[in-house]
């Protein structure tokens, strides 16, 4: 006695993204039909495949007599693997591509400015999420 109907149901095994993701750089899918007894394959992308995207975007305040612009700062993100990982600042935002994981940026210190981070500039990737970090610059009288 079957408990599948109609008859072309497929039989689908399915496995958490995250275990896909931890444990196999490649892996298949596997849907059989219930009555034609035949079997196909549709590929995963691999781990180096799945990122997700950090849009880092830099703003710089001149008040009180600074003259840097964004480009005059030095971005560095540490993550695994990111792309790009170092870069100058830019008030348009760089995208940057992370694998799943836990990621941090810094910045090269010019003097007389202090920076702030948002809360995206730091934390997890999970794949193919967004997030966005915005780095202010402020200009601060020696």
């Amino acid at each position: 006695m079957s408990l599948l109907k109609p008859a072309d149901t497929l039989i689908l095994t399915v496995i958490s993204a995250i275990s896909i993701l931890l444990t196999a750089p490649s892996l298949s899918v596997y849907a059989k039909s219930a009555t034609e007894n035949k079997t196909s394959t549709s590929s995963l992308p691999s781990i180096n495949q799945v990122h997700g995207t950090l849009i880092v975007t830099n703003k710089v305040i001149n008040e009180g007599g600074g003259s840097k612009k964004p480009s005059d700062f030095t971005i560095n993100i540490h993550a695994n693997d990111p792309m790009p990982s170092s870069f100058p600042g830019n008030s348009s935002g760089t995208r940057v591509q992370l694998h799943m994981g836990m990621y941090s940026i810094t910045e090269t210190k010019q003097p007389g400015y202090n920076l702030t981070l948002s809360g995206d500039c730091s934390g997890g990737m999970m794949s193919v999420e967004t997030k966005n970090c915005t780095i202010t610059n402020f200009y601060s009288k020696p």
